[in-house]
């Protein structure tokens, strides 16, 4: 399992292009207190720019994903830094 680490680099399941740098790997959300990662983009689309910033629940960034032919992968695969 990835886990969140402040500074590393992770590559996103749906392509090896969306490579995000850890920003922050425990946020709180003011709302419901639950734990963040707040993540940067280090490619860029015409919709986002390279340097988009984004926040997702940290059980989701750490979880794994199951793709339509049952093969199970991380969500995130850590790249180092």
């Amino acid at each position: 399992m990835s886990v969140a680490i402040k500074g590393h680099r992770y590559q996103h399941f749906k392509s090896k292009e969306f490579i995000y740098t850890v920003l922050e790997a425990d946020a709180v959300s003011t709302e419901n207190v639950q734990r963040l990662v707040v993540y940067r983009s280090e490619y860029s689309k015409p919709d986002y720019p390279k340097g988009t910033v984004w926040v997702r629940p940290k059980e989701e960034f750490e979880s794994k994903k199951i793709l339509p032919d049952g093969t199970e992968v991380e969500r995130f695969l850590d790249i180092g830094e």
